[in-house]
């Protein structure tokens, strides 16, 4: 796979948030085995700005990761070729070392929103329009294994003929809690 800025930014911003939630998992640990009781533990995580993770649903940016770890695997892309984040809209990137016949200078990459789902396009710069290839039909969390056959279906040289429906904003505990569902 070529690497490109874009690539480098999103392997570092995967890293980064790993790094945040290996180290917030480590503080609840380490605050599990100093609590003098089940009040104690509450208080010190919220002294923390933790939460209790037995007490809150786990947040679509965890999920997410999980997801997007196993939909990797699924089609043998590596872990420093992915990226995802949680803003105002979720995302996720594959990056993929694969050309497409009429683009032959540009890697593909494989992109999932919450709106669209996902699409398989060929990556250009940040500053450009990624080109569409094809969108994954039905649910906009399918299971790794539909997303790898996704990719193994899409024939070289197809594009996308219209975008795919925008579906409305689902709520992200909902969202998180069907990307538990299918990993």
């Amino acid at each position: 796979m070529t690497s490109t800025p874009r690539s480098h930014f999103v392997a570092a911003r995967a890293r980064a948030e790993q790094e945040r939630t290996d180290q917030q998992r480590l503080a609840v640990r380490t605050v599990a085995s100093n609590a003098r009781d089940r009040t104690d533990f509450t208080a010190l995580l919220s002294m923390l700005g933790l939460a209790d993770p037995s007490q809150q649903p786990v947040p679509l940016s965890t999920r997410l990761a999980v997801y997007v770890s196993q939909v990797a695997a699924a089609i043998g892309v590596s872990a420093e070729a992915t990226g995802y984040e949680v803003t105002d809209t979720a995302t996720a990137y594959l990056g993929l070392d694969q050309r497409w016949a009429t683009h032959p200078d540009h890697d593909l990459m494989l992109v999932w929103d919450e709106r669209l789902g996902w699409y398989l396009a060929v990556e250009t710069t940040p500053t450009e329009t990624p080109v569409v290839l094809a969108y994954l039909e039905g649910d906009t969390v399918p299971p790794p294994a539909a997303v790898a056959q996704f990719l193994t279906d899409t024939p070289d040289g197809q594009y996308a003929k219209r975008i795919r429906p925008v579906r409305p904003t689902t709520a992200r505990d909902a969202l998180a809690e069907r990307m538990a569902a299918v990993c």
